[in-house]
């Protein structure tokens, strides 16, 4: 009998696991509420790009628990059709 290493379970477990796609590379957003984070790797931009952007008032934001907050995809679109911040590629 053969001792697995953990290697080898590592690689069982990426094997098994689903293949999980980003924002940004299915071009669409969510039907759902999304993070900060989440909008940042959609635009393209930074999270703290994001962060300042509902706190001047440019992106409309909603409370999410006692200390999160979330964003509608509709507000995103708007954000981003008014002219986000995106990287240059």
């Amino acid at each position: 009998m053969r001792k697995e290493s953990q290697s080898d379970h590592a690689q069982a477990r990426n094997d098994n696991e689903p293949a999980v796609e980003t924002l940004s590379s299915r071009g669409t957003l969510p039907h759902r509420l999304m993070t900060a984070f989440e909008v940042a790797e959609f635009v393209g931009c930074h999270e703290e790009s994001v962060r300042r952007a509902y706190l001047c008032g440019q992106l409309k934001r909603q409370r999410f628990g006692v200390r999160s907050w979330r964003f509608q995809p509709a507000d995103v679109q708007d954000w981003i059709s008014r002219g986000a911040p995106t990287r240059i590629s």
